[in-house]
């Protein structure tokens, strides 16, 4: 079932095979307005999650190569991009749109990827500072990215299933499984899940890389969409003015966030 669905061209990855240019930004910004917005319906069938990680497994990267639903928050004004930066007094991540004028294309690289069968590219289309997990030797001298975009093109994943390039748990990610909560124009922040005072949660990413490769189980999460209790049900908070992380975090408590 795999190898029937094995790519037959490794595609251009933007910032891994090349520079990242002011061109892929652009494209980025446009690739993720386009994306259709996160709802408590979406998901995806766990034999396809199955078998993505099997595949991932089998090539030894399921510490460097995860799958995560395509899939939006806020739009973002042209001239951005969304940057996800290590918060720095709690485990986790802030994801927030940045002008793409006041970065250096050198300093930062791709972490979430949409494939663009037609052009045979995998855009970009979420970012992080700092040079990137992954080498080219991980994805270039073997066929696990092939194999994964070939499957995804085969079952009609394309517009479902995007390619995420993990960090190492010890360079900051949380040691369990994450929660996302929306924050309005501010992005996005991403918590240990629990911390987080979530009405349910919504699968959004595989594998959980706290968790040991079982074949024979049903696939852990890596991160979920967490919709928050505030007065009522939402999927977003609402943040009106925030200068930096500790304002946000005093900001999310207040408003009930935290378990």
């Amino acid at each position: 079932m795999i190898a029937s669905a094995t790519a037959t061209a490794m595609p251009a990855i933007p910032g891994l095979q090349s520079p990242l240019t002011v061109d892929d930004m652009d494209i980025s910004n446009i690739t993720y307005n386009e994306l259709p917005r996160i709802h408590s319906d979406m998901g995806v069938s766990q034999e396809h999650v199955k078998m993505l990680e099997t595949i991932i497994a089998q090539y030894n990267l399921r510490e460097k190569l995860g799958i995560r639903l395509l899939h939006k928050h806020e739009d973002i004004p042209n001239g951005q991009i969304n940057l996800e930066t290590k918060l720095k007094t709690v485990a986790g991540k802030w994801i927030r749109p940045v002008s793409i004028d006041s970065l250096d294309l050198s300093e930062i690289h791709g972490v979430v990827f949409k494939f663009v069968l037609g052009e045979n590219i995998l855009v970009p289309y979420e970012f992080a500072r700092g040079p990137s997990p992954v080498s080219m030797s991980d994805v270039v001298n073997n066929n696990c990215v092939k194999d994964i975009l070939g499957y995804i093109t085969t079952y009609g994943l394309v517009n479902v299933i995007a390619l995420e390039f993990l960090e190492p748990v010890k360079d900051g990610q949380p040691v369990e499984s994450a929660a996302k909560v929306e924050v309005g124009k501010y992005g996005a922040i991403v918590l240990p899940k629990s911390m987080v005072n979530a009405t349910e949660l919504i699968a959004t990413s595989w594998p959980d890389i706290s968790q040991p490769y079982n074949h024979d189980a049903e696939p852990d999460p890596g991160a979920h969409w967490a919709p928050v209790v505030v007065t009522k049900e939402t999927h977003r908070l609402f943040v009106d003015q925030v200068e930096d992380e500790n304002e946000l975090l005093v900001n999310l408590a207040l408003q009930g966030v935290f378990i």
